[in-house]
């Protein structure tokens, strides 16, 4: 060693604090740059040489230009940035939803609701006169056509929120292709021995925006690169290469997007169930749960009542004396045949035969095989009463009564759950026969008959027999859910006088012979085609019910407020049994009221948006807090960063007098030849 030598330790020293005084800048420069991580120069001494008494030091080198991150903290990060994208859009849409109700501006459903019945008070106040008539078809048009507006804000946001989807499927595809650009770059300077600081800071900026709006989980690779991976191990990104998502229409809900997984074929794989959180988690949620469920409570709303106003009101007379009027239209059976069925059983549209049995549930006919069948309410999940279903009978009344003669037209025989009844004989007289003069009353007979026949009740077989007012139909259901439960009218002279001549026998499961008629709970369906194991149909009674309800009668005379056709004018029993709907618990709505039915689907609705605000409240704390974690590790002081300034501004300064010193000393020698 010598002064050669010594200048050698003293440029190490220089270009040493050179480069710490240019990360030391590069870290105060990006102190408001999101995503960056502090780096810190690691320094360590150069290889010594052997000398004389021992090993002389050769100076110092830059060992490595570290990123200072804590990576457990920034996987917790990432995994807020998950939550906080779900639970940003459930807030957001969730909220845009409660202003559709406009409860608040008082135009919702339940102020409308009010309205019609208060129409329906006032007119039966004065039945004599037309005006308050004219009120009612006024209120009830307003009432149909609020219903008609609220289905349709639900099902442009329900389109809006699936256009949302969409851009979120390509952001993420624009990220993860970002990534992979990342990944080459990290790989191409880290391969060479170099630190890619910045690129991983922006890689891991990266993460973090494809992680609010998908779940993910990565893997960092030996060579630098990031494998990033969603629903459950589907590789997202790997090195270079990305996979992408696409939005795939779906044949089963109308053309709405699927979030397909790209594998190379011509059929994407279907994964939105295996998307746990972020954004597209929301979106989904959003799109197919909340929608949904409160489509179906206006529609169960809507459908009810329709059909618990027609059936009163069909009973009573307007004051032209007509009867048998519905005052709503609207209902309708939808089907539905998956395109997930291998068989090719397909399902007719079908039709409502007992209004006043309907649930707006929704059912399922499912195939054990080609000819086997087993019906289900997939609403409760249990299986539906087995039933008969007759044929259109003229409506009993006072003028035209239905009679039931001894000996002549007085007998049923009756199997219920596959234990057939003995003769059964109804109440009857000599001719010309014992008058039933209402549906009820005929009904209430029918059912206390074969109810008391003693080999059904020994058997523990028992049936509800109802007449529906609307389609004038008697329909009788065992009192049993799925299995075996079936009712069918097998003999008797009473069969044609009372419609069950020509019905339609529905047990809850049993052969399948295509094409074949299917009633279950006041619906008509007509399956063909030989199904396959497996395969399901889909039926309700609900959907479209707000969409399609409207005002039939125009003519106000024609409400009928009237329980009698004598009674006109001034009987008014029929208006108040139709103002006494609002406060009667609905089969249809799971026994609440009209008014209850739809402070339910509201109130569930205001706690879902409720809660979504509670939980990204919670989130965005933990995410502040661990911001702040990680700005403690991570962060760019000022204070320290200007210590470290000091620090190697002096140590350069120092350096510099070193070379100085050794060169007055070279210069001092160099003189001395002279």
């Amino acid at each position: 060693m010598g002064i050669s030598g010594l200048l050698d330790v003293a440029k190490t020293a220089l270009f040493t604090a050179q480069r710490a005084l240019t990360v030391t800048g590069h870290n105060i420069s990006n102190v408001n740059t999101p995503g960056f991580s502090r780096q810190e120069v690691i320094l360590t001494e150069r290889r010594p040489v052997d000398g004389n008494p021992g090993q002389v030091g050769t100076g110092v080198r830059v060992e490595q230009i570290r990123r200072v991150v804590d990576e457990f903290v920034n996987r917790e990060l990432t995994q807020s940035h998950e939550e906080l994208g779900r639970f940003t859009v459930l807030r957001d849409e969730l909220h845009r939803l409660e202003q559709l109700f406009g409860d608040v501006h008082g135009q919702g459903l339940a102020t409308q609701l009010n309205e019609f019945f208060n129409a329906l008070q006032d007119a039966t106040t004065t039945p004599a006169q037309v005006a308050p008539r004219s009120v009612v078809l006024s209120r009830a048009s307003t009432l149909s056509s609020a219903f008609t507006q609220l289905n349709t804000d639900l099902v442009k946001t329900r389109r809006a929120v699936d256009v949302q989807i969409s851009v979120t499927i390509n952001e993420i595809n624009n990220l993860t292709s970002k990534i992979a650009q990342f990944n080459a770059q990290i790989k191409s300077a880290e391969v060479s021995g170099q630190n890619a600081n910045d690129l991983r800071d922006q890689r891991d900026l990266a993460v973090n925006e494809l992680a609010t709006r998908v779940e993910l989980l990565t893997l960092e690779r030996p060579d630098g690169t990031v494998s990033v991976f969603t629903a459950r191990g589907l590789v997202l990104v790997d090195q270079e290469t990305t996979r992408n998502l696409v939005g795939v229409e779906s044949p089963d809900d109308q053309a709405l997007l699927d979030i397909g997984y790209d594998i190379g074929g011509t059929q994407p794989y279907v994964i939105s169930d295996l998307i746990g959180t972020g954004k597209l988690r929301g979106l989904l949620d959003v799109r197919d749960r909340t929608i949904p469920s409160v489509q179906r409570g206006i529609d169960a709303l809507a459908g009810s009542l329709m059909t618990e106003v027609n059936q009163i009101h069909r009973a009573g007379y307007g004051l032209d004396g007509s009867t048998g009027h519905d005052l709503f239209s609207g209902l309708s059976v939808t089907t539905k045949t998956p395109t997930a069925n291998t068989g090719a059983a397909s399902i007719a549209n079908g039709s409502v035969t007992a209004p006043s049995l309907l649930t707006f549930h929704d059912y399922e006919i499912q195939f054990t095989g080609p000819s086997g069948y087993a019906i289900i309410d997939a609403t409760t999940g249990t299986g539906i009463r087995g039933n008969y279903t007759g044929t259109v009978l003229a409506p009993p009344t006072v003028d035209a009564p239905v009679n039931i003669e001894t000996g002549a037209n007085d007998t049923l025989v009756v199997s219920v759950d596959g234990t057939t009844s003995g003769t059964i004989t109804l109440n009857g007289t000599g001719s010309p026969g014992l008058a039933y003069t209402s549906g009820d009353a005929l009904a209430e007979e029918v059912q206390s008959k074969i109810n008391a026949d003693s080999t059904l009740a020994a058997a523990g077989r028992q049936v509800t027999v109802l007449f529906d007012r609307t389609t004038n139909r008697l329909v009788l259901r065992s009192s049993s859910h799925g299995g075996v439960s079936s009712v069918d009218v097998t003999g008797g002279t009473a069969r044609a006088a009372l419609g069950l001549s020509g019905g339609v026998s529905t047990a809850a499961s049993g052969t399948y012979s295509g094409p074949q008629t299917f009633h279950l709970d006041g619906i008509e369906v007509t399956v063909s085609g030989a199904p396959a194991a497996n395969d399901v149909l889909h039926v309700n009674s609900r959907d479209n019910a707000a969409r399609d309800l409207a005002v039939t009668l125009s003519d106000p005379a024609k409400v009928a407020l009237s329980s009698t056709r004598a009674g006109v004018p001034g009987n008014n029993q029929n208006g108040l049994d139709l103002v006494a709907l609002q406060s009667k618990a609905v089969t249809g709505l799971d026994n609440a009221t009209l008014f209850d039915a739809y402070r339910k689907t509201a109130t569930d609705l205001g706690v879902s948006s409720q809660v979504a605000r509670q939980r990204l409240e919670t989130e965005e704390i933990r995410h502040e807090q661990l911001q702040n974690f990680r700005a403690q590790v991570s962060g760019v002081s000022l204070d320290e960063e200007l210590v470290n300034l000091l620090k190697y501004q002096r140590a350069f300064e120092a350096a510099s007098r070193m070379i100085v010193a050794a060169d007055e000393m070279m210069s001092t020698l160099i003189s001395l030849k002279r």
